[in-house]
């Protein structure tokens, strides 16, 4: 560890990607089962505001090097929501225009990561960092605040809310402070769902709360100082190092503006622009990986799944490309 760790500092000194030298080369269908799966979604900044020598996110740089970087990978569309239901049903939640589609309030019927975690004997929670409590599916509780309820699909789902039969699964969407408890008490899911506040990842500008802050310093430094103080204890704990998978992504891109790399016009494929996905934890090769083979929310979705030894798929996900040349130890 001490080793790779002087390597990246010493190839940042000289300005050199140290997670671009190697290529990702296991099979993409294989995929190794883990106990844990994590996904942290961070907000509306692309790829090259985030990674690279020059990028304000040392820390998230630090996790490409030592794990895997998914070069190729695009957001679907714009704006955030339907993002999050790509990644969690594998279809977009709602039909809204694009200056509304945020505004959604209604309920989202039909399969989704919950539901078939679920069903499939496996847990989940969705850690939300400031909820107003435990269970909320409430509207946004106004224009000062932190948390965001369109960045937490699950409050929309109706097997999670109002399901038909059985109980509901409100109470798995918590507090994010319940997750260093969780970790600390080897207690984790199998999957998680972690969304940061506004200002912490990366949305809002931390001084003065305007919203799509892309490629601003100030909003990429309090994100990365929030991933090291929050994530670093995740990576760095011995069962998720034996056993886990951690997946840092993006949910869009900037959509508008001097750092707009993508058309407003809704596009299947990169009408999110282009982000990064970086995958750190078990059974990825030593030294790190880069892949450029080219990814949406669903192949995500796929993985997640996978990952903990699922095959049922929802929506998009049942025929997104698989995201297995990361794995170096999967099974034949």
């Amino acid at each position: 560890m001490y080793i790779r760790q002087f390597l990246i500092l010493a190839l940042a000194a000289f300005g050199v990607n140290a997670f671009a030298q190697n290529a990702c080369k296991g099979q993409k269908s294989k995929i190794p089962v883990f106990r844990n799966v994590i996904i942290v979604v961070e907000e509306n900044q692309s790829f090259d505001d985030v990674i690279g020598k020059n990028s304000r996110m040392p820390y998230l740089n630090e996790l490409a090097a030592q794990g895997a970087l998914a070069r190729g990978y695009y957001a679907n569309t714009h704006p955030s929501i339907n993002n999050y239901f790509l990644l969690t049903t594998g279809r977009r939640g709602t039909s809204l225009p694009y200056a509304m589609a945020d505004t959604f309030g209604g309920i989202v019927g039909g399969e989704n990561v919950a539901s078939i975690l679920t069903r499939n004997g496996k847990t989940w929670k969705a850690y939300a960092e400031s909820l107003p409590h435990a269970g909320s599916v409430e509207p946004d509780p106004g224009p000062e605040r932190l948390y965001a309820r369109r960045h937490v699909p699950f409050a929309y789902f109706k097997s999670v809310v109002n399901p038909a039969s059985g109980a509901n699964q409100r109470g798995n969407i918590v507090p994010f402070t319940e997750f260093a408890s969780d970790l600390r008490d080897d207690k984790l899911p199998s999957y998680s769902f972690v969304v940061p506040n506004l200002v912490n990842d990366a949305h809002d500008n931390p001084k003065t709360r305007k919203g799509a802050a892309c490629g601003e310093a100030e909003s990429l430094t309090v994100a990365d100082n929030w991933l090291r103080a929050n994530i670093g204890p995740l990576v760095n704990a011995k069962p998720f190092q034996k056993d886990g998978l951690l997946l840092i992504i993006f949910d869009e891109a900037c959509d508008r503006g001097p750092k707009s790399d993508s058309s407003l016009r809704p596009n299947w494929k990169h009408g999110g622009g282009h982000i990064a996905a970086v995958l750190v934890g078990a059974h990825l090769p030593e030294g790190g990986c880069v892949s450029d083979a080219v990814f949406n929310h669903e192949s995500v979705l796929r993985l997640s799944l996978r990952a903990l030894g699922v095959e049922e798929f929802p929506g998009a996900a049942a025929t997104a490309p698989d995201i297995g040349e990361f794995f170096v130890d999967a099974p034949q």
